[in-house]
């Protein structure tokens, strides 16, 4: 039996004519493919916009399950979200954007938690900048 994770990813996209949308977008769902536990679902709201319509709806989820929502209404980053959230099937939520990534042990530890701090309600990851070629970037505290 697989491990499961009882949490819905909501990945929220405007538009697809970002810059090396098509790698980062790919990088984003294989993090999400490579989690040691599984998540329950990926919940990608989108715009609407053509290219990124076809894009969305035609790309290999393979091992994932997908809710594929069209906004019909605000396209502002919180109405997106809201809206993934109202349709998630799970009893927590995870926001990914289509240039982030998660390492591959972040649900297995979050589940891990749960069950030993159950009164927690919130938990949010380490964020490391990296630039465009996956490097991290430099950070100087003054």
């Amino acid at each position: 039996m697989e491990n499961k994770f009882n949490v819905s990813v909501i990945l929220p996209i405007k538009s697809s004519k970002s810059k090396d949308f098509n790698d980062l977008f790919n990088k984003a769902i294989t993090s999400l493919k490579n989690q040691q536990t599984k998540i329950n679902e990926l919940v990608i709201v989108h715009t609407g916009e053509d290219l990124l319509q076809s894009k969305i709806e035609n790309y290999d989820y393979s091992g994932l399950t997908v809710n594929i929502i069209k906004n019909e209404g605000n396209f502002d980053f919180c109405s997106q979200i809201n809206l993934g959230v109202e349709k998630s099937q799970s009893k927590w939520v995870s926001i990914l954007e289509f240039d982030d990534e998660y390492s591959s042990i972040w649900f297995k530890n979050v589940d891990e938690y749960i069950k030993s701090y159950s009164d927690v309600d919130a938990f949010l990851p380490l964020v490391i900048d990296t630039d465009d070629k996956g490097d991290r970037k430099s950070t100087r505290l003054n």
